[in-house]
């Protein structure tokens, strides 16, 4: 029979275990610190720390032009079409679900959004010729995300054109 005592020094020894490796992936993945704690019990808690994973130096959008028959291009305000919080649009954005598998899977998805928005997009103005996906890049600023959001510090990617 288990004394009240070692119940609760084995209750106290397992809440010190799991404070420790998530401590030790908190670490991790804030500041790349590698403890002593074993690193198949580190990666493990790191894994349930995802939120923190995907934060870098950089901003990062995808920007879509709308191509009119006159030549003229205006960007496409994507948050109407992509549901959800802003943290949920950025995760829609990235499509990383597609990232790690065939290395032109990602660019095809990109490629039948843009043909779902052009066909939106027509809807309400046959005008429009053409959808052209950019990835914008631009480093951060403490003036807020927007900031630095021009040349010379932004850079754009092409990703695909759907007519």
């Amino acid at each position: 029979m288990i004394t009240l005592f070692l119940k609760q020094w084995l209750l106290q020894t397992i809440l010190l275990c799991y404070l420790t490796i998530t401590g030790s992936a908190l670490l991790y993945t804030l500041f790349h610190i590698r403890t002593p704690v074993p690193w198949t019990l580190t990666r493990f808690s790191y894994t349930m720390m995802a939120p923190y994973q995907g934060d870098t130096e950089i901003n990062e959008d995808l920007v879509a032009f709308g191509e009119y028959a006159d030549g003229s291009t205006a960007i496409i305000d994507l948050d109407r079409y992509i549901p959800g919080g802003k943290g949920e649009r950025n995760v829609r954005k990235y499509l990383r679900s597609f990232r790690r598998t065939e290395d032109d899977l990602q660019v095809r998805k990109y490629t039948e959004f843009a043909q779902l928005l052009l066909e939106r997009e027509r809807k309400k103005d046959p005008h429009i010729r053409a959808i052209t996906l950019n990835w914008h890049v631009w480093p951060r600023s403490p003036h807020g995300f927007d900031a630095l959001r021009q040349p010379p510090h932004l850079k754009a990617t092409f990703i695909t054109r759907v007519r």
